[in-house]
């Protein structure tokens, strides 16, 4: 099995990070520069934040039959928990064989 990651991109910001928000890389285009140091900051957490939403949904379709009948409390023990509206962006990242719904 392949490392599973999310990755997330805007204003010329690219993350990776593996599930639970480690981030494996960053990367800046010139743009990204010119947003001034806190916009840039707020812009990499959002990038960070989005990306971690990715490789956590992957994780818990990958593990999904594991996973069955934990709550969000153990789920985020486990570093596997996102908001709602970052779950539902995530979703539309997961590969059709994963899906479970008809």
């Amino acid at each position: 099995m392949s490392a599973i990651t999310g990755c997330a991109s805007a204003a010329g910001i690219t993350v990776e990070v593996h599930p639970g928000g480690t981030m494996s890389s960053l990367s800046l285009e010139a743009r990204a520069l010119t947003l001034g140091p806190d916009r840039l900051a707020a812009a990499i957490v959002t990038a960070v934040a989005e990306a971690t939403a990715v490789a956590n949904q992957r994780t818990k379709n990958a593990l999904r039959e594991a996973l069955t009948g934990l709550g969000e409390a153990e789920l985020a023990a486990l570093g596997l928990h996102q908001a709602a509206d970052l779950t539902e962006r995530a979703e539309t990242t997961t590969p059709p064989t994963w899906r479970t719904d008809p």
